[in-house]
């Protein structure tokens, strides 16, 4: 149940961030500067946050490594295709798109972390796409 609550809670977090974005990538900031204060200020919130409760940063290399690697595939290049389609596209459209990647997410932990695949699992999955795509052409069409 905890799980769901801070999923349900990062999604409404997210979900609240295109709309910022856009708002900043507005005016004519690039959207490399913006992914550069958007990771800079996510940093140092860390940094502080790591101060305040006294947690280690002593862990094994290879475990560092693959998150920082994820860092950079997400909150890089990802960051930065995001701030483009934002940018470029409305936020009732891209976000949707976006939004298309518990299907990658699904298709990768089954590959490659041996999750499994159930019924349900696919079908709900599908059902997110199958939204994402009826958002996006209703909104294209306008």
């Amino acid at each position: 149940m905890k799980a769901i609550i801070y999923a349900l809670l990062s999604a409404f977090v997210w979900g609240t961030a295109p709309l910022i974005f856009k708002l900043g990538l507005k005016g004519n900031v690039p959207s490399i500067v913006g992914i550069f204060f958007h990771n800079l200020t996510a940093a140092l919130v860390a940094l502080l946050s790591i101060l305040i409760v006294k947690e280690s940063i002593n862990y094994p290399y290879k475990d560092l490594a693959l998150i920082s690697f994820g860092g950079f595939v997400s909150g890089f290049l990802g960051l930065w295709l995001y701030y483009q389609a934002i940018k470029y596209g409305q936020v009732s459209v891209v976000a949707p798109i976006v939004a298309s990647s518990p299907l990658w997410s699904s298709l990768l932990a089954f590959a490659f972390l041996g999750e499994s695949l159930s019924l349900q699992k696919l079908i709900g999955t599908l059902l997110v796409v199958a939204g994402v795509i009826l958002l996006t052409t209703s909104q294209a069409g306008r």
